[in-house]
C-alpha cells in the first residue's frame, strides 16, 4: 500500500480523528503520524474541521430507568433476591464488553440529578473551506462567520510572507478567471480575515474554489494572479 497517496493520507486520516480507525491499523497509522509532518497537518485539518458539530450535538435526558439499571449491574443498588440469581449473567456479560464498559464510565461522569447543560445556539464559524499545497498538505481552515460578515483563516503551520511580497485571496468561478477578493494581511503567521463587503460577495456569489497566490507588494496589479499559486481548495457548500 502506498501511503504517500494524498487521498490515502486524507481518508486515513478523517478516520482517525473520527475514531474509527482502530486495531493494528490504528497503531501502524500512529507511528506514521509521529514521523510525518505532512500527515500531523492533514490530522489537525480534520480536527479543525470535525470539532465545530461535537458542539452542536444536543443533550439526550437519560430516563431514571436506565440509571437504575446502570447503578445496579455495578453494584451500587442490590437487586431483590428473586432476581440476583438471574442477573448475575448479565453483571458478567456487561463487565466483558470494553464497549458498554465505556458508555458506563460515561454515565458516571455525567452523575444522575445534575441539571443538564444548555444545547449551544450552535457554532460561530462554518467551515467554508481548507486550502492546501499541489502535494495536498492542508495549509488554511477557511471559515465563514455566521453572521457572514468575514472570512477567517486559520493556519495549521507557520506561513512566512517574502519581504515585498502580498498573499491575494482569489474567488474561482466554474468557468471564467479568477476573482481578486484582496490582500490578505496574516497575524502571527498563523490568521487571517477578510472583510465580506457587498463587492465580494458579489464576487464569490459563482464560486467554486479558493485560491491564494503569491503577489507583489499590494497585489496583483493585472487583475488576475500573477505569481505561483501557493494554496486552493473547493469551497463545501
Amino acid at each position: 500500500m502506498r501511503y504517500d497517496h494524498p487521498q490515502l493520507q486524507q481518508r486515513l486520516a478523517a478516520e482517525y480523528v473520527l475514531g474509527t480507525l482502530q486495531g493494528p491499523a490504528r497503531r501502524r497509522f500512529e507511528q506514521w503520524l509521529a514521523q510525518d509532518e505532512a500527515l500531523r497537518r492533514c490530522v489537525s485539518a480534520w480536527e479543525a474541521r470535525l470539532s465545530p458539530w461535537a458542539g452542536a450535538v444536543k443533550e439526550v435526558v437519560v430516563p431514571d430507568r436506565v440509571w437504575s439499571g446502570i447503578q445496579s449491574r455495578l453494584g451500587f443498588i442490590k437487586p431483590p433476591p428473586e432476581k440476583a440469581a438471574a442477573s448475575g449473567l448479565w453483571r458478567w456479560w456487561a463487565w466483558s464488553s470494553t464497549t458498554l464498559a465505556a458508555v458506563l464510565a460515561l454515565f458516571l461522569l455525567l452523575r444522575p440529578g445534575s441539571a443538564p447543560t444548555p444545547a449551544p445556539a450552535g457554532p460561530e464559524y462554518r467551515d467554508l473551506a481548507v486550502l492546501s499545497t499541489g502535494r495536498a498538505e492542508a495549509v488554511w481552515i477557511v471559515r465563514v462567520r455566521r453572521d457572514r460578515a468575514a472570512l477567517e483563516f486559520s493556519g495549521l503551520s507557520t506561513v512566512t510572507v517574502p519581504a515585498g511580497r502580498d498573499l491575494e485571496l482569489w474567488s474561482i468561478p466554474a468557468e471564467g478567471a479568477p476573482r481578486s477578493l484582496g490582500v490578505l494581511s496574516v497575524s502571527n503567521g498563523r490568521t487571517a480575515q477578510v472583510e465580506l463587503t457587498a463587492g465580494i460577495k458579489t464576487r464569490m456569489a459563482d464560486g467554486v474554489a479558493l485560491a491564494i497566490s503569491l503577489e507583489p507588494h499590494g497585489g496583483s496589479l493585472t487583475g488576475a494572479p500573477t505569481g505561483p499559486v501557493l494554496w486552493s481548495g473547493k469551497l463545501q457548500g
